[in-house]
């Protein structure tokens, strides 16, 4: 079986492409991204955009794929691997890297059977090769270590350039084998890598001069999406994988690649005129997340607040995160609706989109979303209210993007860390909506005696002990007010820090119970 690297379960769900079909019913025709293409010269200059299909060809292709693509190890030996150009293979790479317990048959391969199926167009190869990678069927992954005739038909994936010590390496016995891609190993990247590439790829202006980047991740002489979402998973490799909150910037790096600020301002209930000045006061005092949703209906007012404090000065788009939200009820123009939002909110692009909570046709409206981020309408999904591993795996199925982020009731009396360490294999991040358990239940939390009396020792209120709680158990939050004071104190919690102790003593109020049944 797949062993249980974290690396690898988590990579496996990064990549952008491959996700479920979708087609809203009211068009009947299936949503495809539109780019375009960028010419290179080998100077890495760029030298003339043309419409239809988006992908970066330098002057100079290689000449040999064996430096392309992938490797496989076994033990500390290397093997490189020349790839076939299919489906098939995009949709494996896509999977990288993977270690898997491979079986031993006829002296002469190893097989595994994967838990996904592949694109496959199987064909009598009449010759297998020492060295020649194949797939049999749509999920059983063969490596040979011998020569062969066969009748046997199968889909080419690739072959081993090399293949002195193959035969040795593998051995007899069933082996353990890791296929991984090749490229840059030693480049840090960083968020703005992403960045970067993402608005090439969208034909955007860019931040910075792109000429000499290492975008070229797989290897292939294109810059692509694809090379977008192995940048991504090499920034989550080199942060190993954790979803540890950065304190200092105030961020976590999501398993989408983008870093999102861990405190934000909630505007459930507030109408246009009322978020605009919440959002504005909010972006004034240093907040740089805010949670919206299509069902609030002020997706305007927070948008018109958001751009007032960018006429102001006091931030740039690029630093502001915004979240908002689609009904499963929406199903049928769920896509279209990503359009409806980003008009009303008045930007190009949203930094995460959420399922608002679990509906019969949930799934569907996931697919909209993994199409939105394909199309560069959205950099981040997740979905909200969903509080089981079983229900969160569910709404998923349907699309190989899982979620950045789920978004749940979460406060002291409701902590539900079962799932938040379940969710953490994938790299998803839990956030809390009603951190103060809820309009006619705060006061329940503000005058617990655990909390008064942690608050009393730092000089804090109870609310910002609660919050203050919420960060350091690796929950995002973010408490909503339309009080210019209470949106500053709520924000003034990165001045102290709960001890080990009072983490312990505030762990122990959890009861189990929830105050809604959303």
């Amino acid at each position: 079986m797949i062993k249980a690297r974290f690396l690898a379960v988590i990579s496996s769900f990064l990549m952008l492409t491959g996700c479920g079909s979708y087609s809203e019913d009211s068009s009947a025709v299936t949503v495809q991204s539109e780019n375009s293409s960028v010419m290179m010269q080998s100077d890495s200059s760029v030298s003339s955009v043309a419409s239809d299909k988006q992908e970066v060809t330098t002057a100079e292709q290689h000449e040999e794929n064996d430096a392309d693509g992938m490797q496989i190890a076994v033990g500390d030996t290397q093997f490189r691997v020349s790839l076939e150009s299919s489906d098939t293979v995009t949709a494996l790479t896509e999977m990288l890297p993977l270690t898997l317990d491979m079986s031993e048959l006829n002296g002469n391969e190893k097989y595994y059977y994967l838990d996904t199926s592949l694109p496959s167009s199987p064909e009598k190869v009449g010759h297998i090769s020492e060295g020649d990678i194949m797939l049999y069927g749509d999920n059983c992954l063969v490596v040979f270590y011998e020569s062969f005739d066969t009748s046997y038909s199968y889909t080419k994936i690739g072959h081993i350039s090399d293949t002195s010590g193959l035969a040795y390496a593998l051995g007899k016995d069933d082996v353990t084998v890791t296929f991984e891609m090749n490229g840059s190993q030693d480049t840090e990247y960083t968020v703005q890598d992403v960045r970067n590439l993402n608005d090439f790829l969208l034909t955007k202006p860019t931040e910075e001069d792109l000429r000499g980047k290492p975008y070229d991740l797989d290897n292939d002489g294109v810059w692509s999406v694809f090379d977008l979402c192995l940048l991504k998973r090499k920034i989550l490799e080199q942060r190993n994988m954790t979803t540890e909150f950065d304190f200092e910037n105030k961020t976590v790096l999501l398993n989408s690649g983008y870093e999102m600020p861990i405190l934000g301002l909630g505007t459930w209930t507030q109408d246009d005129d009322t978020a605009e000045n919440s959002v504005y006061e909010a972006l004034k005092d240093g907040y740089r997340l805010i949670d919206t949703a299509q069902y609030y209906g002020n997706e305007t007012g927070v948008g018109n607040g958001i751009q007032r404090a960018i006429n102001d000065g006091i931030v740039t788009r690029e630093k502001v995160f915004v979240t908002t939200k689609v009904m499963p009820s929406n199903y049928d123009r769920a896509y279209s609706s990503i359009d409806d939002s980003l008009e009303r909110l008045g930007l190009d692009y949203i930094d995460l989109m959420l399922i608002h909570q679990s509906g019969s046709n949930d799934t569907e409206v996931y697919k909209a979303l993994c199409q939105g981020v394909r199309d560069g309408k959205l950099r981040s999904i997740g979905i909200s209210n969903y509080y089981t591993i079983d229900e969160y795996e569910r709404v998923t199925s349907g699309g190989e993007i899982k979620p950045a982020v789920v978004q749940n009731e979460n406060h002291p009396f409701y902590q539900n860390t079962e799932f938040q360490k379940d969710i953490a294999k994938y790299g998803t991040v839990v956030e809390s909506w009603y951190p103060f358990g809820g309009r006619g239940h705060t006061q329940d939390l503000f005058g617990n005696e655990t909390i008064t009396d942690i608050a009393k020792a730092h000089g804090k209120t109870s609310a910002q002990i609660i919050l203050r709680w919420h960060l350091q158990a690796g929950y995002v939050t973010i408490p909503g007010s339309q009080n210019p004071d209470h949106i500053l104190e709520n924000y003034s919690i990165f001045d102290f820090e709960l001890t080990d102790a009072e983490m312990q003593r505030m762990a122990e109020l959890h009861t189990g119970q929830r105050y809604e049944n959303w």
